[in-house]
């Protein structure tokens, strides 16, 4: 073995150790955030599914999924709180087909590494920073810093020269660059994503982690390699399973790869077919690193530099809630039912004559009501492991310098394509009030000034719902 080979396998080895440290020396602030951060943890993975042992939907393990990718997703901001001031750009796409030559080309050097393993892919977020450096997370989550070097070489060839996958035991990495040109934007490169037969799936190439790190983000480029011809259909399922409302721009990378009128078919193709599918794009560029002159990168910068100029909105509160929402709507259709099933036999009771149908109506009574205070119990303890969770998410938003606040059920509304006006105008015709009082609360309602008393109406229209359902 020469002196180089030595030193090489020796730097490695640092390496090796720097990013499986599972217990490295923290000050009393980052000690009190783990803590913080292990008692959601416990929540989820504990609590939730001792409380699922006595009733949960069919789809609990997804909602467990969901809560703990979004977990995942949450301990980075607060492990670089300066994200949650960034607009976050994903970059998605099938495995190879150039979303990291892309982020690249507009960075104009080369940042990402191209040939990196599948299986051992790291979401990377790119960002502005006064000093250039690369922190990643171990599965431990503790930082590891790495020089540029070491991680220009997570790629597949790690394994043959050095036998270790050093990528594997990494779960993201942060870029900051001093020449990143837009402030207000973290570009987040996300593995490609792969069917599970596929011989590249593992973990870390699952369609839920990629389709999770996608919906995080503020804006979407999704990247199709021209030398496909058009988009995939596997790129077109995923992506209408993608949130709907984030707004998406298509890349058409490796234009060179084919001809102008390829590539002006290819285009014409791609916009129809996303338009049948339902999926909205807003534009479809070609782009090529090769030939920059044919298929400049400019019309993909001019829609970083207007994404540059929105505000944040951080979505965790939000994501975290809908699923908690997702059980609580279980348990409330289990109590209908119970209720239901009580009321029936009160009826059955009091119209029943022979005694034996009052017996046997008065044992099943007795076993509905027993039925229906469980489902109230379980009510109570979702809704108290609700409140610990988003406190206790408030206090650690508080701690990192983001505001947390939980989200009422309102916010979380689908209003998109409904007509509210007319909706309230016929809940306020079928209200049993006189002519005159229908007209000055309405007016009182649709004045600008009080917009509140529409939020209080909307609460207990939302109240009176439940309430019939329950009832009936």
């Amino acid at each position: 073995m020469s002196y180089q080979e030595g030193f090489d396998i020796a730097q490695r080895y640092d390496l090796l150790c720097r990013a499986s440290q599972s217990h490295v020396e923290q000050d009393g602030q980052r000690l009190q955030l783990a803590a913080d951060l292990d008692v959601l943890d416990k929540i989820i993975n504990h609590d939730l599914p001792e409380l699922a042992r006595s009733g949960s939907p069919d789809h609990f393990a997804d909602i467990l999924k969901s809560l703990n990718l979004e977990l995942e997703h949450f301990r980075e901001f607060c492990e670089f709180p300066d994200l949650a001031q960034k607009v976050v750009v994903g970059v998605g796409g099938a495995f190879s087909a150039g979303k990291s030559s892309l982020i690249n080309t507009l960075l104009g050097k080369k940042r990402l590494v191209v040939e990196i393993d599948p299986t051992t892919s790291l979401p990377t977020y790119l960002l502005y920073g006064e000093q250039e450096q690369i922190t990643a997370l171990n599965l431990f989550r503790r930082r590891v810093i790495l020089s540029q070097d070491e991680f220009a070489n997570l790629t597949h060839e790690e394994k043959i020269k050095y036998g270790s996958q050093i990528a594997g035991l990494l779960r993201s990495a942060f870029v900051s660059d001093l020449d990143f040109n837009w402030k207000n934007i973290a570009l987040l490169d996300t593995p490609g994503y792969s069917k599970p037969d596929s011989e590249q799936w593992s973990e870390r190439t699952d369609e839920s982690v990629a389709r999770s790190q996608l919906n995080l983000s503020n804006f979407i480029i999704w990247v199709v390699s021209a030398t496909q011809g058009t988009i995939s259909e596997d790129d077109l399922k995923f992506l209408t399973t993608l949130n709907a409302y984030i707004p998406k721009l298509i890349v058409v990378s490796r234009a060179d790869a084919k001809t102008p009128e390829d590539i002006a078919k290819i285009v014409a193709l791609v916009k129809q077919t996303t338009a049948e599918r339902g999926v909205n794009v807003l534009d479809v560029v070609p782009v090529s690193a090769r030939k920059k002159n044919d298929y400049p990168i400019q019309p993909v910068v001019e829609f970083l530099e207007k994404w540059n100029e929105h505000k944040k909105t951080l979505s965790f509160a939000q994501n975290f809630k809908r699923q908690f929402l997702e059980y609580a709507r279980f348990i409330q259709g289990q109590q209908r039912i119970a209720l239901l099933k009580l009321n029936r036999l009160n009826r059955i009771l009091t119209l029943a004559e022979l005694v034996e149908i009052q017996e046997d109506a008065q044992e099943l009574q007795l076993a509905a009501q027993s039925d229906l205070e469980a489902w109230q119990k379980i009510t109570e303890s979702l809704r108290e492991l609700q409140y610990k969770f988003f406190s206790k998410l408030k206090n650690i938003g508080n701690e990192v310098g983001i505001e947390l606040p939980e989200p009422d059920e309102l916010e979380l509304l689908e209003r998109s394509g409904v007509d509210i006006i007319s909706l309230l105008k016929q809940v306020m015709e079928n209200l049993d009030k006189t002519e005159s009082t229908k007209s000055s609360t309405w007016d009182a309602l649709i004045r600008p000034a009080k917009v509140e008393n529409l939020y209080k109406l909307l609460r207990q229209i939302q109240q009176n719902i439940i309430f019939e359902q329950l009832m009936h």
